[in-house]
């Protein structure tokens, strides 16, 4: 019995790791579709502008802040000239104030450009050159037993450079090209004669390898993850369109375009209990098409629904403040919610709605008390309190409806207490 149950799980463990590598492959073949060579190292048109303002915006204080600190490091190595060559330092400082910092300082004003965001990781390519250029004039002058130290700090430079300046490879790998370049056209004199200047050309050139080596994978994880939160925000974007379309669903009636009942039903509740914290009124008008039934015998029901929409959409015009609700309450009845208006002020709305929809001229030759299609409108408003629901202000205004349509239709009736006795 043991051996059969492991079965399945066998084969379901296959399945799974089956649809894992299924999912691996297409999610290789759909990255693979955003980068224009194979080493993924550049994106596709368009994409890779933006990943550059990405990165621009990403890296832009943490760059701000390495070369801030490198020009205070690059200040105060200074006193070390000083501390190692004591009288010989004076060609030191010049290349190091009058000709490193300048250059330097101008790197700081293009970091701190906004409009130069895009190209910081070229900056960095600038600033370590220059770094490069005075660091090797130095070794230059300095005395034979100091150049070792001058040179180390040169590797140095170029190294960390390289690894958290954030660049890109392309960038990094030119950085590197540059090191190579300037140590050739000043030292390269001295390095035909100098066994040991020519060992540290090939120690740095292997070293800056390793540091490009790992800038490369640095930049395919950067481009990878920017891929997949760009994927995310597109998906999430589509979530949000379906997630608005199926709102529409659930709360707009779909042959009126305004609220269906589970609409009307939800904005009661909230605006009952919003009207009754305030203690405001909140006010409802109850309509209904007059004769809709002969309407329908007349014309068909495909004219009826499209006298149903033109009735709704009337009504949606006349009501447009912006916490007011026309919903469709039940086939050729609708519901309209008016938050903070008395009896009186509902009153004049339902007369402006009736008249509108006489305006429609839609015409109705069946009707007793009109050529056109008219409706008849119950009004009535509260203020809420403890001992009333939501469900009484529905019931009031579906009674003066009710009396509207019984003292002869076309007609608007605001409730009264009365009306609940006598009917």
């Amino acid at each position: 019995m043991s051996v059969e149950k492991s079965v399945p799980n066998v084969a379901s463990g296959n399945h799974d790791n089956q649809q894992d590598k299924t999912a691996d492959l297409v999610r290789s073949e759909l990255e693979g579709q955003f980068y224009v060579n194979r080493l993924r190292l550049r994106f596709d048109g368009a994409l890779e502008a933006r990943y550059r303002r990405y990165c621009g915006l990403r890296d832009r204080r943490y760059i701000r802040q390495l070369v801030n600190i490198l020009i205070g490091l690059y200040f105060l190595y200074g006193i070390f000239d000083w501390m190692m060559l004591g009288p010989l330092v004076e060609p030191i400082y010049k290349i190091r104030y009058a000709m490193g910092m300048p250059g330097l300082i101008a790197v700081w004003f293009l970091v701190h450009t906004r409009k130069l965001d895009l190209y910081q990781d070229k900056l960095v390519v600038l600033g370590l050159f220059w770094l490069s250029v005075t660091t090797l004039t130095m070794v230059r002058v300095v005395p034979e037993e100091h150049k070792g130290l001058y040179l180390l700090s040169e590797l140095a430079i170029i190294m960390a450079g390289i690894t958290i300046g954030r660049m890109r490879f392309w960038p990094a790998l030119s950085s590197a090209a540059l090191f190579v370049v300037s140590y050739l056209l000043i030292l390269f004199p001295d390095g035909t004669r100098n066994t040991f200047l020519l060992y540290y050309l090939f120690l740095s050139s292997g070293a800056v390898g390793l540091c490009l080596l790992a800038q490369y994978s640095a930049d395919r994880s950067s481009r990878r993850e920017f891929l997949q939160k760009l994927l995310i925000h597109r998906k999430n974007q589509q979530l949000k369109k379906l997630n608005s379309r199926l709102k529409d669903l659930a709360e707009v009636d779909p042959l009126t375009g305004i609220g269906n009942r589970r609409s009307f039903d939800q904005v009661l509740d909230e605006e009952w209990r919003r009207a009754r914290r305030r203690g405001y009124n909140l006010a409802m008008l109850m309509c209904d098409i007059d004769y809709f039934k002969s309407y329908n015998d007349s014309f068909g029901h495909q004219q009826g629904d499209l006298c149903i929409k033109q009735v709704a959409q009337c009504m949606k015009q006349m009501v447009r403040r912006p916490g007011d609700l026309v919903a469709r309450y039940g086939g050729e009845e609708f519901a309209v919610i008016l938050p903070a208006l008395d009896v009186e002020e509902a009153a004049n709305i339902a007369r402006v709605i009736c008249q509108g929809v006489r305006d429609l001229r839609l015409p109705h030759p069946m009707s007793p008390v009109n050529d056109h299609v008219t409706i008849s409108v119950g009004v009535a408003a509260l203020v809420p309190d403890e001992r009333l629901a939501a469900g009484d202000l529905v019931g009031f205004a579906d009674e003066a409806l009710y009396f509207a349509k019984k003292s002869g239709r076309n007609r608007i009736q605001v409730y009264r207490p009365e009306m609940s006795s006598n009917r």
